[in-house]
């Protein structure tokens, strides 16, 4: 069972914090850096016509969230590239929800890591109804324990906006970030079990 409640109907004073200048994502070559998803695939995916950008603060915590942690395949490697933006709207207030005060509304570290995204969702909701451009939070597969995701709020789809700076993403740049890199198996090296 959860410790995470629903968010409250008032949000008044729960702490806020400004989107960092730069973020950085993960994405595969040929695509937008900027896409806000609606389908309900993201934990703070917003019901369209609005949706929700999923960004961290460095390249560590983009790979590692990108990867889910790995083992990835050398093929995953070369089809994506890291990015680093500027914010749309330098200084935005986002939902700070790793401090402290955040804890008397019912924020828990499970906002992160709840499953299904049912409830994490009502609270992206619940911040962008009280004012917030996004959301400031502790990324799942990051074990810095610390801020590195920002969840920012838009229309949903591709806004056309920049793409920053592009860099190809490489092996060795993932196996910093902890990430394993291993080819597919050969299907002799696979046992079937019915």
């Amino acid at each position: 069972m959860s410790s995470l409640r629903e968010p409250p109907d008032a949000l008044r004073g729960f702490p806020g914090s400004r989107v960092p200048v730069r973020l950085s994502r993960v994405c595969r070559s040929g695509r937008a850096t900027w896409w806000f998803s609606s389908d309900g695939s993201g934990r703070f995916d917003l019901v369209p016509p609005a949706g929700t950008c999923y960004l961290a603060t460095d390249a560590y915590a983009a790979v590692r969230e990108a990867s889910r942690s790995g083992p990835v395949t050398p093929a995953w490697v070369r089809a994506r590239e890291l990015r680093r933006v500027a914010p749309p709207e330098p200084g935005a207030r986002l939902a700070a929800t790793t401090r402290r005060a955040a804890g008397r509304f019912g924020v828990t570290t499970e906002l992160a890591t709840l499953l299904p995204y049912d409830l994490p969702r009502r609270w992206a909701a619940a911040f962008r109804d009280h004012g917030f451009a996004g959301i400031r939070h502790e990324l799942r597969h990051d074990p810095r324990a610390r801020p590195s995701g920002v969840a920012l709020f838009g229309v949903a789809g591709t806004p056309g906006w920049d793409d920053g700076e592009r860099r190809r993403l490489t092996e060795a740049i993932v196996v910093d970030c902890g990430v394993q890199i291993l080819p597919p198996p050969r299907a002799a090296a696979l046992t079937i079990v019915d």
